[in-house]
């Protein structure tokens, strides 16, 4: 017997680059061979970034994660830059705070914030 095992979390996040904007409550959803961040936006059309292999998906439109970050962050930013914030882990040359529960990232030369935060809704 086999299967797919993911994990969905409830999770408050803010995502703040000069590209897009975005910050509610949603969910991290993490299976085998990818990563999804869905931030419902206060009611309006959620936020939805897939991260899959080699691409990501950000509402729908798909493309190379090395291309995504060109086109969305400052030179520099490594092509794995998604996939290790999602798991709340500091990108390598980057400062974060992280407790395994929340990840802070903040770049303030190119105004640029990333929170995401497991939210406990047993509290």
């Amino acid at each position: 017997m086999s299967g797919c095992a993911t994990k969905t979390t409830p999770i408050y996040a803010v995502i703040k680059t000069p590209k897009f904007k975005a910050a509610d409550e949603g969910f991290l959803e993490k299976g085998f061979g990818y990563k999804k961040l869905t931030i419902y936006k206060a009611g309006n059309v959620p936020v939805v970034i897939t991260l899959k292999n080699s691409f990501v998906c950000l509402n729908g439109r798909c493309m190379d994660k090395e291309k995504f970050i060109k086109e969305y962050l400052p030179k520099g930013y490594p092509s794995d830059f998604f996939d290790k914030i999602l798991d709340y882990k500091c990108p390598k040359g980057f400062f974060c705070k992280t407790d395994g529960q929340k990840i802070l990232f903040k770049d303030k030369k190119n105004n640029i914030l990333i929170m995401i935060k497991n939210i406990d809704r047993l509290n």
